[in-house]
Order: C-alpha cells, then structure tokens, then sequence
C-alpha cells in the first residue's frame, strides 16, 4: 500500500496550476520534490541495511575435494563437484545423488508438500517431474533425515529455484503487521481530514469567503495534515533496527519479529552456545573403577583408548585441512570427542573404528543415541554413545579392569552415583558402548533394539564453560519483565546447575522433565510454567506444547533452538530464535538468527524491540501535533470570520518545516532511557496511539493550537493588517514545530536531560530547517512567495514567547502522561 501523500500532492499543483496560483503551484512542486528526496533516502537507508542483512550469513557446504572433507561457501561450488549432506543442512547445489542413508529432504519450497521426501540413487526417466525425482536434492531445499552424497549439476541461476528467483524478482514482499497498521492510520486520517476540510470549507462559505479562495484552503489543509512520511518512516525505523541488531549479533530474517521484540514476556532457552560457551572439551573419562581426570596419562591407557576409539566412531566431526589451517567441524559434542581422539593418536582416517566405519546412525534427540558400525577382519562392532540413563538402561554388560563382566545392581548404582555427582557440577555426560553383531548395516527402522545388550564401556565427562556475560544478559532480561526458562535435551541436574549458576532459577528449585509435561494437562502445565523455570530432557515436540500452552495464556513467546526438530516450534513460537552454530533447517524456520550464539543478544533484541515502538511513537506524535495544531487555528478563524489565518504558500512551506527530514530522522534516536526497567507491552494490543499518547497529544494539541488562536485573536482586535497576522501565524507553527521536535527526541526524560548532538541525523535535520526559515524571512523572493512581511519587534516578541510556551506545555505534558508514571 503506498503512501496517499505524493497523490494528493499531485493533484493540489494540478489544480492551484488551472486556477492560476502559479506561487502556490510553485512551492507545492517544491513540497513534491522535496518529499521524493526524502523518501528515497529513506529507501536508500532502508536498503543499505536490508544488503547488509542478507550479506551477514552465507551459506557453506562440505565438499569432498583430493580425497578430503572441506567446508568451503556453496557460492563456490561448481558442476561436478561432491558434496555431502546431512541432517540440517540446506542443499547448496542442484545435485545427483550418488549415496543415501535413511535420507529425506524437505521439498516445501519447490512443491508445496511439507512432509520429506525419501531419497532414492535409482535412475529414473527423463521427464520426470521434479516433485518425482526421487534421486535429485535441489538448491534451497532441506535435508530432514540422514546422509547422503551428491554430484553437483547445477549452481546459481541454473538450478530450479534459480530459475523461480529469476520470475518472481520485482514482485514486492506483504506488508509486516505494524506496516500495514500505520498505512491504516495514515487512510484513517486521510478520511479525518476530508471531514475537517469539508466543515472548514462549509464554515468559509458561511463566512462570507470566496470558492476560489476556500478550495485553495482546502488544498492546503490536505497537504499539512496527512502524515506523509509514516509509511517510509515505518520501513526505515525497522531496516535501522535490524541494522544496529545485526552489528550487535542477532539477524533478523522477518520483519515482523523486530516489531515483536519488545512486547516478548518468556524467553525459553537452551543452554549450550547461548548460556555456555559452545566450547565443549573432553575433561575427564569414567569408568566403573574410577574417574580418570589427568588428560597427560590417558594415552598410556587402553582401556581408555579403546573407550575414546569406539566414541570416535559413533560420531561425524572432522578436521578440515583446508589452506593448511586444522580446524574443527561438526556438532559441538562431536567436536569434543574428536578433539579427545586426538590426545590418543586416534586418526578418523586411519587405525581406528571410524576409519573402518562401514554404517552411521546420526544422533536424534527422540532416539538419544548415535551409532557407527565398524568392520575389522570380517567382525562388526556396533560403536554407541548417548546419554547415560538411556544407554545404562539397555546394558547387560560392562568393561572393567579385570575385562568384560555382567551388569550387576552394585556397579550399575556406582556409576549412576558418580552420574549424579558430576551432572549436579554442571557437567556434561556422554555414554560409551559397544556390542559385536554379525549385522552389516543398521537398521532404518526400530533404530531402540541396536542398544539392546550393549557392553557399558563408560561416560565422556564434558566441560562447557559458562558464558562470561551470561548471568548480566539474564539478570538484564529478567529487569526487563521478561521471565525466561531453560528449556533442554541435558540431565535434569546439569541443566539446573547452569541455570543456577546463571541466575535463571534459585538454589532451592527444581526442575521437570519432558515426561512431566506429558503426564500434566494444559490447565496443570500453564499453573507450572508459573514458577518451574528449568524443563529438561525435553523433546522438541514437549518444547512445541510449551510454546502453546504459554501463548493460550497470552504470554508473547521467544524460543530458541538449533536442530531439525526444533523448526516447527520456531515457526510456532511468537519470535523463533536459531543459533547461527545450529541447523539450517532451524536457522530458515526462526525469525531471529544468533550470529554469535550469545544470549545477551537476546537482551540487545528486545532492547531494539522496543526502540522500534518507542521512535514510532515519536514520529506519528510529532507529525500529528504539529499538523493538527494548524488545523486548530484554521478553523477558530474561519467560525469567527475573521481573517485567513495562513495562506496555501504558508501552510506547505510550514509542513515541509515540519514534516520533511524532522519526520524521519527520530528513526536514528537511541531508544527511551529506563524502557528496559518496565513491563513489555503488546504494541498489537495497545496500538501504536496508545491512550497515554492519545492523551498526551490531545493535551499538546490542545495548548498548542489554545496558544496560537489566542495570539492570532490579539493581533486581530488590535488592528493588526491581515498580511502581518498570517506572517505571524506562520512564524509561530514554522518555530513551535522545530522547538517540539527537540521535545519529541525522548517522551520519558526532560530535554535538558536528552544529549544534544547524541543523534547527527536530527541536528543536521535542525540545521536543515533553521536555514529554510530564515531563507523564508530574509531572501526578498521566497517573501514574495509566502506572503510574509517582516514583523514588528513586540509582534515578533509574542511569536517567540507563545512557541516558547508551547514548548514548555509539551514539557510538562510528558510529565504528566510518561516522566511521573515511570
């Protein structure tokens, strides 16, 4: 929907040019020029942040090259080259599968059907459909489940969706909410202005004014009155927002999740990457004999070596070489395991379970396992690891010092107590077994029975330190009104020993799993969720009743995730937030994308949240004060009979003053000082006029235009001649505009307490609109033009004074409505 402003605008020169106005018809040309300027500044702006947005996160791809894994930007892959893909990832190229495992692709995006399709290597016909090809994995699209291994045939243009890019591009994007809110204010007051200027035009009539005269009246009325730079305004508050969030850590990929930021009342959150550092190591190896932390005496120790080979297997990190540089790649835990691998000398290509792995089962939080199998010399080992409960319960057997032994009650409650030591520090714990089998595949199906009759062998003891911001980014939110809950796969007590140590819950609290969610109704689960702050060994689809269960009761929801699982609540929850570490499945479901994975993002997210709403306010209450208040004085003198206040010349060239740059340039303010020490509020249910700033500007416009018609009254029944009351009344709007704009920079503090050159764009805006003033007072043209002549120094004195008081009104009307409320 565009902007009823540029219209009207053309329409006014069109016709003051047939009535002959050929001054007025002038400066309307100069108002449509001038808001064309501005508008494409704003756009320029606007689009200056949306480039760097959709720059911030490029898309790679792992390639097999000489033999070799690399992770090289999918903008580089050519024809021809392997690729492998896994569970998460976005298909980087159109490819030609040439192995699969369990593999199915999430197609929605070219087909419209949402479950995966399954994945095949089998040639098929030539015509068939894309929705059939079977053997295909195509740009853009999402692998849901398993591995695979293609041949790319084609990259860019030249792939499907490329050519879809390429037929749609022009095609303009729908409005957020709040966009399409502030383009039904601004038709909303386009009505309200038809209906003034039909009862100012019937009142000059009555009077005794001419048609002639009224309709050019009329004219200008429209002009000053609508809100000509709210929609721009709109798109260049949001793109400034999401720029300065951007430089902070957080991508926001939907409009509509900046403008929700602030109303955010639960945050729930996982733990690794946004409260601890991602950076997960390997510090020590328990075995039922004991807990070995010395990592310089591990690679004497076989037992310990033969733990860490079978873990090595049942994972898919690996070290790219890529440019000579050794660098990690893979899921975090996996990345611990391999780097503990490399304390052995275990090689992933070489002398090991992995170099000999023959199948792979991924880790899936539902299933809470992962496996390799490997073949050495005509045997198969089954390699497991997972968490320890879940691969504890299916053991029959453990690995002691003395060798293999049957899982007696005693051993198995040893290792259950050192569990519960080490989980309530904080740690992380990943099981290790093993079993022989005469299989030579996994199974696709009834994945559960590989664990049956597994060989304990230990647990990997994992330290993820605390992030150092963590516990402020929390308390900060928690300031802010917003209550946030720890939401994870992890052991109840490690998780609640994060959350202790960060401040999400106290010392004394507990925590409940994903099967106490599953075992409470709606009515019991929403009571819970007014005081359990720490869910764990939670699925992502308990994670989804949450999100609903909290959003029935009217709460506004953040969620963060970073697997495949969890992208339908992302996409459920109010602002889905993926960890820029996570999936792409989980990054193109979620609103928000966590470049750095920090949770004090999420503080600066909300922070800009409520910037966003806060500037609007400013823009709207400006614009409308400063028109409304022309509006005011217009008709007190047309009912009185009295003289035209202002002439069309006078009203446009004031509404540039006041409208033009001054209008967007409170987009670049830095947001109200205490706004993250109060309660969210829902801009969708309170609107962008609240009733605090409907009162507030009714107060203002009031006193404002009662300042301006008293004047206008006075210099009228003191024998003033009509071409000094219109030059006054023009001098008093141009300069009670420009001393509210100073007001309108911070609706919760006083001016003298807002920081004068704290924002350049609104002092170069002031500088802009002091020297289109003063060229309208002194160059003898522009006077000619605008009907002004000079005033007389007490006439200009009462000027001053009134705009002055004006301003000391709109002072002590935010007093009243925001500062004393705060």
């Amino acid at each position: 929907m565009a902007s009823p402003l540029p219209l009207v605008l053309i329409i006014a020169l069109i016709l003051t040019t047939v009535l002959g106005e050929y001054l007025d018809a002038l400066v309307i040309a100069i108002a449509l020029l001038l808001s064309i300027v501005v508008s494409f500044w704003q756009e320029g702006k606007a689009s200056e942040a949306f480039t760097l947005l959709s720059q911030a996160q490029p898309l790679h791809a792992t390639v097999v090259r000489d033999g070799e894994r690399h992770e090289v930007l999918a903008s580089t892959l050519v024809p021809g080259d392997i690729v492998e893909l896994q569970d998460g990832v976005q298909v980087p190229a159109d490819m030609r599968l040439i192995t699969v495992k369990k593999l199915s692709i999430n197609e929605a995006t070219l087909t419209g059907e949402w479950l995966p399709a399954n994945k095949a290597t089998a040639p098929l016909p030539i015509g068939t459909s894309v929705a059939q090809q079977g053997n295909m994995a195509f740009k853009g699209t999402f692998v849901s489940t398993g591995y695979g291994i293609g041949v790319v045939v084609a990259t860019g243009d030249d792939t499907i969706v490329g050519g879809i890019a390429h037929d749609v591009q022009g095609v303009h994007s729908a409005d957020t909410p709040l966009q399409t809110e502030m383009e039904r204010l601004s038709h909303a007051l386009l009505v309200l202005v038809a209906i003034l200027i039909v009862i100012v035009f019937s009142l000059g009539l009555t009077f005794g004014h001419s048609v002639y005269h009224m309709t050019l009246l009329s004219i200008a009325i429209a002009v000053s009155a609508i809100p000509e730079g709210l929609p721009a305004a709109v798109s260049i508050v949001l793109a400034i927002s999401m720029r300065t969030l951007l430089r902070k850590g957080g991508l926001v990929r939907n409009g509509l999740a900046a403008e929700t930021l602030g109303s955010t009342t639960f945050i729930l959150t996982d733990k690794t990457g946004t409260l601890t550092e991602a950076k997960m190591h390997v510090t020590g190896i328990l075995t039922v004999n004991a807990l070995n932390l010395d990592e310089s005496s591990w690679s004497s120790n076989t037992l310990l070596r033969d733990l860490v080979d079978t873990a090595l297997c049942a994972t898919d990190a690996y070290i790219d070489t890529t440019g000579g540089k050794h660098i990690l790649r893979g899921e975090t835990t996996e990345r611990a395991i391999v780097r503990a691998s490399t304390v052995f000398g275990i090689s992933t290509e070489h002398n090991s379970y992995r170099a000999e792995r023959v199948d792979y089962l991924p880790f899936a939080s539902e299933q809470q396992f992962a496996a390799g199998l490997a073949e050495r010399n005509g045997s198969y080992r089954v390699c497991l690891t997972g968490a320890p409960e879940k691969v504890l319960s299916h053991s029959t057997h453990i690995v002691t010092t003395q060798g293999v032994i049957a899982l007696s009650e005693q051993y198995s409650e040893r290792i259950q107590e050192q569990m519960r030591l080490l989980t309530a520090e904080g740690k992380r714990l990943i099981a290790v077994a093993y079993k022989e089998t005469m299989e030579q595949s996994l199974p696709t199906e009834q994945v559960n029975g590989v664990l049956a009759g597994n060989i304990f062998a230990g647990i990997l003891v994992c330290s993820d330190p605390i992030r150092k911001d963590a516990k402020e980014a929390v308390t900060k939110i928690k300031a802010a009104g917003v209550t946030v809950v720890l939401v994870t796969g992890d052991n109840p007590e490690t998780a609640l020993a994060i959350a202790r140590a960060t401040g999400i819950t106290g010392p004394h609290e507990g925590a409940l799993t994903g099967d106490d969610i599953m075992s409470l109704t709606d009515n019991e689960l929403r009571e819970v969720l007014t005081h359990v702050r720490v869910f764990a060994r939670v699925l992502p689809r308990q994670k989804m009743r949450l999100v609903e269960v909290l959003e029935q009761s009217g709460e506004i929801v953040a969620m963060t995730g970073d697997g495949v699982n969890d992208a339908a609540a992302l996409q459920r929850a109010n602002i889905g937030i993926a960890l820029g570490s996570g999936t792409h499945v989980a990054q193109e479901s979620a609103d928000i994308v966590l470049t750095n994975d920090s949770f004090m993002t999420m503080y600066a997210a909300i922070e800009e949240g409520r910037r966003i709403v806060s500037n609007l306010r400013k823009i709207v209450g400006y614009v409308l004060s400063t028109s409304l208040s022309e509006i005011v004085v217009i008709t007190a003198a047309i009912a009185s009979g009295s003289v035209i206040p202002l002439t069309t010349a006078q009203i446009l060239w004031a509404n540039i003053i006041e409208g033009g740059l001054m209008s967007a340039v409170f987009a670049f303010e830095k947001g109200e000082k205490g706004a993250m020490k109060r309660r969210p509020q829902d801009i969708y249910e309170e609107g962008i006029l609240s009733k605090d700033m409907i009162g507030f500007l009714a107060m203002v416009v009031g006193i404002a235009g009662a300042l301006t018609v008293s004047l206008y009254f006075y210099l009228v029944r003191s024998g003033a001649s009509a071409s000094e009351v219109t030059s006054a009344m023009f001098l008093i709007v141009s300069i009670q505009a420009i001393f509210m704009s100073f007001a309108f920079r911070s609706l919760s503090v006083p001016i003298w307490k807002i920081p004068f050159l704290e924002n350049k764009y609104f002092i170069a805006a002031f500088l802009c609109n002091i020297t289109l003033l003063f060229g309208a007072l002194s160059i003898p043209f522009m006077q000619t033009v605008l009907s002004y002549e000079p005033l007389p120094g007490i006439t200009f004195v009462l000027v001053i004074l009134c705009a002055f008081t004006s301003f000391v009104m709109v002072e002590v009307s935010k007093w009243v409505f925001f500062e004393r409320r705060k």
